[in-house]
C-alpha cells in the first residue's frame, strides 16, 4: 500500500492503485490467515450477495471490476442510497475482522465483483 503504515494491527480500508482512499474502521486485533478463496460475482442492478457470513473470515478484498460504482454494504440489502462505501471502478475494498454477510449492488449491470476471502 506505498507508504501507507497502519496504526492499529486491524483496519479497514478502501484503497486505489495500491493508495489509501479512506480509512473508516480501526480497531484493535488481528489474526493470520492459511487459506484464500477467490470468487466472482456478476453486476447486479438489484442487492446481491457478495460475501456471506462466516465466523472464520480473517480478510476479504473486493475489487470492483466494473465501469459502474459498486455499493457495498456491511449487512444485507445494499442500495445506491444505504451502502457502506462505494466502490469506482477498479477500486478495492479491504476488510479486516468483519465476519458478517455483505452485500453490494451496482449503478448499473456491467462486470463483476473479485472478490478473495482469507481464513
Amino acid at each position: 500500500m506505498g507508504n501507507y503504515t497502519p496504526r492499529t494491527p486491524l483496519e479497514f480500508l478502501v484503497q486505489k492503485n495500491n493508495e489509501l482512499v479512506s480509512d473508516l474502521i480501526a480497531t484493535s486485533g488481528g489474526g493470520s490467515a492459511t487459506t484464500s478463496t477467490t470468487t466472482s460475482v456478476a453486476a447486479s442492478a438489484t442487492s446481491v450477495e457478495l460475501l456471506a457470513a462466516n465466523s472464520n473470515r480473517v480478510e476479504a478484498v473486493i475489487t470492483n471490476d466494473s465501469t459502474a460504482i459498486l455499493y457495498v454494504k456491511l449487512g444485507t440489502g445494499a442500495t445506491t442510497s444505504d451502502y457502506t462505501i462505494a466502490l469506482n471502478a477498479e477500486e478495492s475494498l479491504v476488510i479486516d475482522k468483519y465476519t458478517g454477510v455483505v452485500h453490494g449492488v451496482w449503478a448499473s449491470a456491467v462486470g463483476n465483483a473479485r472478490i478473495t476471502e482469507t481464513s
